[in-house]
């Protein structure tokens, strides 16, 4: 009787332990998915879209907006504004979807070159009254 609790208890210890391992190779797994897709430029891409949009939806008549060539989320070849939406250009992939930004005033994009150099480049999105 006593060999059988024993065998019972180590049982449910081996299952225990081979439950932890399998929760954490599925934990890992989804962990590093989810790294790989948000380190993609598609992502950056979107997110700098983004935060371009809600800047043009709170920026007042007069001011600019410079987004820079070269920064954090890549190289920034192009932004255009089509529809009531933002496109940007990084690192040579073009956007599909583009992300809609909202404002009563005018906007438009031009490019600055800068004087030194490819550092100084940017474009620059101006809301107008």
């Amino acid at each position: 009787m006593r060999r059988l609790k024993k065998n019972k208890r180590a049982e449910l210890v081996q299952q225990a332990v081979i439950h932890l391992v399998l929760i954490a190779l599925i934990f890992g797994m989804f962990f590093l998915a989810t790294v790989g897709k948000t380190n993609s430029r598609v992502v950056k891409q979107q997110v700098l879209e983004k935060q371009i949009a809600l800047l043009i939806g709170a920026a007042s008549p007069g001011m600019a907006i410079d987004v820079f060539k070269i920064n954090r989320n890549g190289v920034v070849n192009d932004v255009m504004l089509k529809d009531g939406k933002i496109f940007v250009k990084v690192n040579g992939l073009g956007s599909i979807k583009g992300y809609p930004y909202f404002s009563r005033h005018e906007v438009n994009v031009v490019f600055d070159e800068g004087k030194d150099g490819d550092f100084d480049d940017k474009f620059v999105v101006s809301v107008s009254g």
